[in-house]
């Protein structure tokens, strides 16, 4: 089984991207059955059963860079610099969440893609602009993973229509 969970908060603004993305996944493709899409928000530690189901897992967050807004990152759970592992609004950061599951024996396959935010610390519930660009880069890479573990997609008809008459 294989997870992909958006992570952050919504409420502050670019925090809350994976949010976003997960929930622009779920409106525009119809993911194999052994894809689940969660809204992971600020869960922290109450993603451990979810974690614990897959054998990969496909992360998406915001991490506070210094890079330019909407620049895209892509680790694995062995190369995550600590130097970027900053605190933010979660209550336990994801990497305290594979940590735990390491700890009990379970070592699923991670990817985490994480955006350069241009402001995670406002209040908002909407993303910024450097964001919504990068989010067919991002969709691209995401669809790029699932196709590597030889897993399917479509996209939702009603989706399709939106896209062609410019409504979505």
């Amino acid at each position: 089984m294989t997870g992909i969970v958006g992570i952050g908060n919504l409420l502050l603004k670019d925090e809350g991207f994976g949010i976003h993305f997960i929930d622009y996944l779920r409106k525009k493709y119809t993911f194999d059955p052994n894809i689940r899409v969660i809204d992971g928000s600020t869960l922290g530690y109450g993603l451990l059963d979810d974690i614990f189901n897959f054998d990969n897992v496909i992360v998406i967050d915001a991490l506070k860079t210094d890079e330019k807004p909407g620049g895209i990152f892509k680790f694995d759970s062995e190369n995550i610099p600590v130097n970027l592992m900053k605190k933010t609004a979660h209550d336990v950061e994801f990497i305290d969440v594979i940590t735990m599951c390491k700890l009990q024996g379970h070592n699923p396959k991670i990817i985490i893609f994480a955006i350069s935010p241009e402001d995670a610390e406002g209040v908002g519930m909407d993303i910024s602009l450097p964001l919504k660009k990068a989010i067919p880069r991002l969709e691209a890479l995401v669809l790029e993973e699932i196709k590597i573990l030889d897993l399917k997609w479509s996209i939702n008809t009603n989706m399709q229509e939106n896209y062609a008459n410019g409504t979505a």
